[in-house]
């Protein structure tokens, strides 16, 4: 794909699309203007696809008239589709109108009103004719998956990559269609990138031998005019090219593939791919350059924006030493993973960015991609489970080896210092190292400290590095760091702690001392924010309502949780801190979810654990307790218009209780007598006294979650209208099992 300056436009009546990825907001502008210019400012709209079409229609006329459109509704959908397609009025509407818009839902909704059995309907050859004529064919979801020739009905990448394409919607795997062919250059997928679809859209285009294929981003738009396309939108489109891959079916194998990522202001022209880029758009600098190693965290491959991140990673990656990114996700049942492998082409691969509104955009031009999968046995899944999150970089910790995660700071608590100090302190010879490299303010933190250390007869030094100066850590200062019996890595932000040891990228010595220093036996603790960092899947932003409304995000300017890259010294959990009062139970549950990791691991404030040399037995420590939450992998559902986890379930450990990795499960310090099937709240909301601790808290944890998320407090009872469904149920001894479904994108 090369750059090149803006063609002349083609004269005369030139077709118009407006392809655009799903979840439309209202907000959008950008897109709307543009569908506003093509069109002429007058639109006719299909809720033809939408399982609820009467309140779809109304909210997205609605929308349209707010832009400044003059918008009418066409009646076409459920039952009375195919009779309506034929209704000589509605023909004329659209040739009145001469634009038309499909909201989003079921595609095949829409092909098989317009187009039953392939027949072309006196409605379609009207839409057809008003095209032709110059007129916007706009469609959003559904309404852009049925624009093309070959059409994804459905399926999600993995269930494609492992199953290929299948015949009956109810079994997994791929589902195709014929669509009504709007747009000829290849086959549209949406949702692109939020959902993970890189592996569904090179699966289709190998097993139809369609040569190009178009990934459409949520609320963004590919534009067409004629021969030229443009992106607008939050995000942007991935245009793949598969003329020259190989396709191995025996061996699962794809090579070869061509891809590049167009970003908002970036056009293009369609028959052979020419780049404009946005003016703003440059050059990575040298001083730019982030990342010089591939990236560690086995990062769901299909998750929301992976190939997104890693994608960036490559752009603002150095060239000579960091040419190619890869990620898996595995296929639970089946036993397959696949794998994905993104790369630069020597002498041809290009990366521009630009910064607008304090965040980074980039276009990508000419990379490669690999898709393999391959079957695992029995030992190579366990194998694979033990080190989803772990990373030991070449260093085995020996018997002695602890790491000790606290929910938060125990400056202000107390006596979880003087826990900290008495007890988990013990048999350490020398100072303990304070690396306060989390903080924005680092000095004063390592400071306080040092000061509270020194209140208990502790002896600590602060080792002074941060994000500015780790790259210039003298040997002297390394070996000492691996000569530590203890080291504490404040709290403060994750991201922060994370950039600093894996400064652009790459294991720094100081990271590896660190891991020398717990390999001999020494104590890590890691407070807050630092003890998210510890797992190899990093939490880094984002509430519990945004991560089951909008699942997971690239970054923080969007809605949605941050999932990043952790150091993974602890392995056997994802890990998030200030449970209670931040309340981040639901956020925790989705991070393991959507990066299909088994267990969770909460800690609540001024509560932490401590873990052995294998991760696998956690003491819990404090004042409040910590929750583990482990998920049912099988009973998963993402990727589609809903996001659904059902059976999760929830331990709540108190302080002396043992965490069982292993087995997932807790043993108690002292007994608790259970109360199953309860509820477990009182009419006032409030936690009944007479209950034991263990499910009191889990109780109040539980209707936090219930109260910000689904308007109520209060367990069981049927799913309700909202977008977020929620149904826990007691199990007693502290235990219970959560259900969630959440409503993500409602047919736009």
């Amino acid at each position: 794909m090369s750059i090149s300056q803006p063609p002349a436009e083609p004269a005369g009546n030139r077709p118009k699309l407006a392809v655009i990825g799903g979840r439309l907001e209202d907000d959008n502008d950008a897109v709307y203007r543009e569908m506003h210019r093509l069109s002429g400012g007058r639109i006719v709209v299909f809720p033809t696809a939408s399982s609820e079409p009467d309140a779809v229609g109304a909210e997205t006329v609605a929308a349209f008239r707010a832009h400044g459109f003059d918008a009418a509704l066409a009646p076409v959908h459920g039952p009375g589709a195919a009779r309506a397609a034929h209704d000589p009025a509605l023909a004329a509407l659209v040739g009145a109108y001469g634009s038309v818009f499909f909201t989003g839902g079921n595609q095949a909704f829409i092909t098989a009103a317009l187009a039953p059995q392939g027949r072309a309907t006196p409605l379609l050859g009207a839409i057809r004719t008003a095209h032709a004529a110059g007129g916007l064919v706009a469609g959003s979801s559904a309404g852009a998956a049925m624009m093309s020739d070959i059409m994804i009905e459905g399926g999600t990448s993995l269930e494609a990559t492992t199953f290929g394409v299948v015949t009956n919607p109810d079994r997994p795997g791929l589902l195709l269609g014929r669509g009504l062919g709007f747009f000829p250059w290849g086959i549209v997928d949406q949702h692109f990138l939020k959902r993970g679809r890189f592996g569904r859209l090179v699966m289709a285009m190998a097993e139809t031998g369609t040569p190009r294929g178009y990934g459409i981003d949520e609320n963004t738009a590919l534009f067409v005019d004629g021969t030229q396309g443009r992106v607008i939108g939050e995000y942007g489109a991935v245009i793949v090219d598969m003329a020259g891959a190989a396709y191995d079916r025996q061996g699962r194998t794809i090579d070869g593939i061509a891809f590049s990522y167009l970003d908002d202001g970036d056009s293009f022209d369609l028959p052979d791919h020419r780049v404009t880029p946005d003016m703003h758009k440059r050059p990575v600098l040298a001083s730019e350059i982030a990342y010089r190693a591939p990236a560690r965290s086995p990062r769901n491959v299909f998750g929301a924006y992976t190939l997104y991140d890693l994608l960036a990673r490559l752009v603002l990656g150095d060239s000579t030493a960091y040419a190619a990114d890869r990620a898996r996700a595995i296929e639970p049942k089946a036993g397959i993973a696949t794998t994905v492998e993104l790369g630069r082409v020597p002498d041809r691969s290009r990366g521009l960015i630009a910064l607008r509104d304090d965040m980074l955009r980039m276009t990508a031009l000419d990379f490669r991609a690999a898709v393999a999968a391959r079957k695992l046995d029995a030992a190579q899944l366990a194998a694979s489970r033990r080190a989803a999150l772990a990373r030991d970089y070449g260093i085995a910790p020996g018997d002695d080896a602890r790491l000790v995660l606290l929910g938060s700071s125990p400056l202000r608590c107390n006596a979880l210092m003087r826990d900290l100090a008495r007890n988990c302190m013990r048999d350490h010879a020398g100072p303990v190292g304070i690396i306060a490299a989390a903080s924005s303010e680092p000095r004063n933190e390592a400071q306080s400290w040092l000061r509270a250390f020194r209140r208990h007869g502790v002896e600590a030094i602060d080792l002074g590095l941060t994000i500015d100066n780790v790259e210039l850590a003298d040997p002297a200062l390394v070996e000492r760091i691996a000569g530590l019996r203890a080291i504490v890595l404040a709290g403060g932000n994750q991201i922060r702690l994370v950039e600093t040891l894996l400064h652009r990228g790459e294991v720094t010595p100081v990271l590896l001392a660190i891991a020398r220093a717990y390999a001999a036996g020494a104590t890590i603790v890691a407070v807050a924010g630092a003890a998210s960092a510890l797992s190899g899947s990093m939490i880094a932003g984002g509430s519990s309502y945004e991560a089951l409304r909008f699942g997971v995000a690239s970054d923080m300017g969007r809605r949605g949780i941050v999932i990043q890259e952790g150091l993974g010294l602890f392995g056997s959990a994802i890990v998030d801190q200030n449970l209670t009062a931040a309340r981040r139970l639901a956020r925790l549950v989705v991070a393991c979810a959507e990066e299909g990791v088994r267990y969770g691991l909460g800690l609540c404030e001024e509560s932490g654990v401590v873990a052995g040399h294998d991760n696998a037995h956690l003491t819990v420590i404090g004042r409040h307790g910590a929750v583990l939450v482990d998920i049912d992998l099988l009973r998963t559902a993402l990727q589609g218009d809903d996001f659904r986890t059902e059976g999760t379930k929830l331990h709540m450990a108190l302080p002396g209780d043992v965490i069982d990795l292993d087995t997932g499960t807790v043993t108690r310090a002292a007994p608790q007598t259970g109360m199953p099937n309860a509820d477990l709240l009182n009419a006032d909301n409030t936690p009944d006294a007479d209950m034991p601790d263990a499910d009191t808290r889990l109780a109040q944890l539980v209707g936090d979650l219930l109260e910000d998320c689904a308007g109520r407090r209060g367990n069981g009872g049927p799913p309700h209208d909202g977008p977020i469904a929620l149904r826990f149920t007691a199990t007693g001894n502290g235990s219970g099992l959560l259900d969630i479904e959440s409503i993500r994108d409602r047919d736009t």
